[in-house]
């Protein structure tokens, strides 16, 4: 049983991303063409929905009530073929990008074709496992559901006791139970890098895989989530001196924007790598390699 090394892999995941950002971002070019398809087919669905006549109200003079009103107007006719398309292109590209990102990770692969057999694999699996994820959320409801069933029971007998003993299960077992669900959910989610790099992708075979690391995955997870936390709150700290610096204007405009856009993507690669990453850990490497994965150092395609 191979038990995810935390900080290293949190180290390496930092590092490797900080290193290679400009790498993967090219390595997710395919995603950024389905990207700008689909922002053009939602502004084409908004422009025939009557966004230029919202503009000439607003510049009217109407009054709020009328331009919101005018707003939900335009919301509702764009919910069309166009806008559904556009949702598709860009859950599309999100997969497109995560699996150019996994394949860089694991195996190196710098660049490829626009849509590979992966992209919809990747898609499917993730669908898979967020309902087993509902399943498993909807089986603790249950148990709480029937603690609070229990304490109803206890507090019409009079057992003040037994109420207080069910009150404070319940709320262990939601918080408990809660973080333990979350642990299973990013276990399950090494799935996703299996089958970017043509693994099966089996969710029972990946949680079979990686069993005893649920608490380790949930504290990976929530360690890179803080220091990314520390970081966003470092760039906005620099943003606001540069605001006062500047004292605003389009250069501050540009700067805010394209800070906000580099650490969108930041965010998103840290979250694919960290994935990467764990799977190469506790599954082992893709292509059947079963060695020891290194931890001190990245692998190769990192």
């Amino acid at each position: 049983m191979r038990k995810l090394p935390v900080f290293r892999s949190v180290g390496e995941v930092f590092s490797g991303v900080t290193r290679h950002y400009f790498q993967l971002l090219v390595a997710a070019w395919p995603a950024a063409i389905l990207i700008a398809i689909g922002v053009a087919l939602y502004v084409w669905a908004y422009g025939e929905a009557g966004f230029g006549e919202l503009v000439v109200l607003m510049q009217s003079g109407a009054s709020p009530e009328e331009i919101a009103a005018a707003a939900e107007a335009m919301d509702q006719a764009a919910m069309g073929p166009t806008y559904i398309a556009a949702t598709v292109l860009l859950l599309l590209a999100s997969a497109v990008a995560a699996v150019r990102w996994h394949r860089f990770v694991l195996i190196g692969e710098h660049s490829g074709m626009l849509l590979r057999r992966e992209d919809f694999r990747y898609i499917w699996t993730f669908i898979k496992v967020m309902l087993l994820y509902f399943l498993l959320i909807l089986f603790g409801a249950f148990l709480v559901i029937g603690l609070q069933t229990l304490s109803g029971e206890s507090m019409k007998a009079g057992n003040a006791g037994v109420v207080g003993f069910l009150e404070m299960a319940a709320a262990v077992l939601i918080v408990v139970g809660y973080l333990f669900a979350l642990g299973v959910l990013l276990r399950m989610m090494l799935a996703l890098p299996e089958v970017s790099v043509g693994g099966r992708g089996k969710v029972f075979s990946i949680l079979s895989a990686s069993e005893g690391n649920t608490w380790r995955m949930l504290g990976y997870g929530l360690v890179i989530a803080l220091a990314y936390g520390l970081i966003a709150l470092g760039l906005a700290l620099v943003l606001s001196l540069l605001a006062a610096v500047l004292g605003g204007g389009a250069l501050l405009t540009v700067l805010i924007a394209a800070a906000g856009l580099g650490a969108y993507f930041y965010f998103l690669m840290l979250q694919i790598t960290s994935l990467s990453v764990a799977y190469r850990e506790i599954v082992g490497l893709p292509g059947g390699h079963e060695g020891e994965a290194t931890v001190a150092e990245p692998s190769p395609g990192l």
